[in-house]
């Protein structure tokens, strides 16, 4: 019972290892197509009722029942409830209206799923003639973020099950098939099944909460409230939990195929070592069979990521694959190394499957640091955007994660060729005194390296272990995260000088929506300017939209700094035009052009 105990432990902190790596780390998902533009704009005044509303994103969306939902300053639908996509490229959707709209506020809400299936929503309003106040407040806006939180975790639960299940069986089915036998890799693999499970059921229920914005208690209160606003997400889960299945009946084959000794002390095992032994499946069979089953389950999750958004979506999906495939190999053949293959009873076949899983691990390595730049290329887009957005910042974390991996498996890969590189030797016999040659066969010397250095060993396989779990809590982190290229927009800068003042306009993020002007103003002498008054227009020349007038908080600044709200309603370039006032007499009228993306 010592032994049974020590090894449940021993499984179950790998296995909590990875959960608490990975599920840390994963965070909460975040919307990645952005409205780019609307028609009406948001914020615009109308001088007549529109027809239609129709939203422009940065990427191709679905729309499903509800997707866009148009109020009265009282909050009762005016839209007919009819949305379609309005373009080839399926990122224009839009809705009809009601006819004989009268003056006041309008509110529009919508909720689309980007390609990646990430559920999107947001909310803006324009008026017609003069704008009302609005009462009450829009339902089923915003998301659950508890919801979002726990399928952080449940995301980072998956990518443990993906090492601990596939990526072990894999490694034992090629490199130690004896090792079904193990209690301990057995523990791995059904604990890896678990999660999968755990993950992909989760993951199922929590997204139409998350999606929907409604409480936790909606799973089981009003389930048919429940509404992931993706087709894609759906399918993908639902063929992921059959691939699961199909997985475990060829885990139950493996497992069952595997040989067992058997001790015959009593009549029960005298009767049981003398019953023909099950039939086994084909190791190569089982192989194959493991393999295809390992890359259609891993197909889900790069269809479910960034891989399937954005340009060369193609290339990405299968670069993603690779990328999966070989973490989870090589994470898996450590997690195999460090739980099963280091106990005492296991050094001989541990000399064997070393070196093997050392020249596999090296591959594996390779595969995953090509793969991993093509996508870091892809998704960050620029130099400037890794220090400039979380999704860079995330990334450049995680290139210290590999490079600490490196590290560590080069380590183990110099104690492998000192201790292992000579371990069988070839024999001849003498036979009559006469030198006849036999066929050479391996003999099996005693491993050159004691209890110490397995300890040693056994130490720098977990910590490796350890930080290839972290990085990819990370890696799920980063599914969660809005890509580089997305996020990252050049900021603006323009200084203007006169005979008497020096404006300095900033603005950090210069996009679609709301963002903040940061405007300073100093003497010709680089003394801080006071402010009187301070107020200005936006426009667009090409799209015929405004002037729309800025939100100035407070027009006096006695230290010439102020903050001055913005809201873009569409892509372009646009007219910035203030007028700064610092006397009763003396004001500064600018002009500048912001490029808004």
């Amino acid at each position: 019972m010592r032994i049974t105990w020590l090894t449940v432990g021993k499984t179950g902190l790998v296995a909590l290892l990875s959960a608490f790596a990975l599920s840390g780390l994963a965070g909460t998902a975040s919307a990645h197509a952005q409205l780019e533009s609307s028609d009406p704009p948001a914020g615009e005044v109308l001088a007549s009722a529109p027809q239609q509303v129709a939203l422009t994103f940065g990427e191709p969306v679905e729309v499903t029942s509800g997707a866009v939902q148009v109020f009265d300053d009282h909050l009762r639908r005016v839209d007919t409830e009819r949305v379609s996509a309005d373009n080839p490229q399926r990122n224009r959707i839009r809705v009809a209206l009601n006819s004989g709209l009268g003056p006041g506020t309008y509110t529009v809400s919508w909720h689309v799923s980007s390609t990646d299936t990430h559920p999107v929503s947001g909310t803006f309003r324009f008026s017609i003639g003069v704008p009302s106040q609005v009462t009450g407040t829009v339902p089923g806006a915003g998301r659950n973020d508890t919801a979002g939180a726990l399928l952080g975790v449940l995301r980072g639960l998956g990518y443990a099950g993906l090492v601990l299940a596939p990526g072990v069986l894999l490694v034992v089915l090629l490199l130690w098939p004896a090792g079904l036998a193990d209690r301990r890799t057995r523990r791995l693999l059904w604990m890896g099944l678990a999660m999968l499970g755990t993950s992909t059921i989760g993951g199922m229920l929590l997204q139409g909460v998350w999606a929907s914005g409604v409480p936790l208690s909606g799973i089981w209160a009003a389930p048919s409230t429940l509404d992931t606003h993706s087709r894609r997400f759906d399918m993908v889960f639902a063929v992921r939990f059959y691939l699961l299945v199909a997985f475990g009946v060829v885990l139950t084959a493996a497992v069952l195929s595997a040989p067992k000794p058997v001790v015959a002390q009593t009549k029960r095992d005298r009767r049981a070592a003398r019953a023909p032994h099950r039939r086994q499946v084909p190791p190569r069979l089982l192989l194959g069979v493991a393999v295809a089953c390992t890359a259609a389950l891993l197909v889900t999750w790069s269809l479910a990521g960034h891989a399937a958004a954005g340009p060369q979506s193609p290339l990405a999906v299968a670069s993603d694959l690779l990328h999966l495939f070989a973490m989870t190999v090589w994470l898996g053949g450590l997690a195999v190394l460090a739980v099963s293959l280091s106990a005492k009873t296991r050094v001989s076949e541990l000399a064997t499957v070393l070196p093997r899983f050392s020249r596999l691990a090296f591959v594996a390595v390779m595969v995953l640091v090509a793969t991993g730049t093509y996508q870091a290329w892809r998704e960050v887009g620029s130099l400037a955007a890794l220090p400039a957005t979380p999704f860079g910042r995330l990334l450049l974390v995680k290139f210290g994660g590999v490079i600490l991996l490196l590290v560590l498996g080069n380590l183990a890969r110099r104690w492998v060729q000192r201790h292992l590189t000579r371990l069988r030797l070839p024999a001849r016999r003498v036979v009559a005194g006469a030198a006849i040659a036999v066929l050479e066969r391996d003999e099996p010397q005693p491993p050159p390296y004691g209890p110490a250095e397995v300890r040693r060993l056994r130490r720098g396989l977990v910590a490796e272990l350890g930080v290839g779990l972290a990085v990819l809590g990370l890696t799920a982190a980063l599914v969660a995260t809005v890509p580089g290229r997305q996020a990252y927009v050049a900021p603006f800068e323009k200084i203007i000088s006169t005979a008497d003042i020096t404006v300095r306009m900033t603005i950090d993020t210069p996009r679609t929506g709301d963002t903040v002007l940061h405007v300073s103003t100093s003497t010709s002498d680089g003394r801080p300017q006071a402010v009187q008054k301070l107020n200005g227009t936006l426009s667009l020349p090409s799209a015929g939209l405004g002037p729309l007038p800025v939100r100035v908080d407070r027009s006096d600044s006695p230290t010439g700094q102020q903050d001055v709200g913005l809201t873009f309603p569409a892509r372009g370039d646009w007219t910035l035009r203030l007028t700064v006032q610092t006397s009763n007499l003396d004001s500064t009228a600018l002009s500048v052009t912001v490029p808004v993306s």
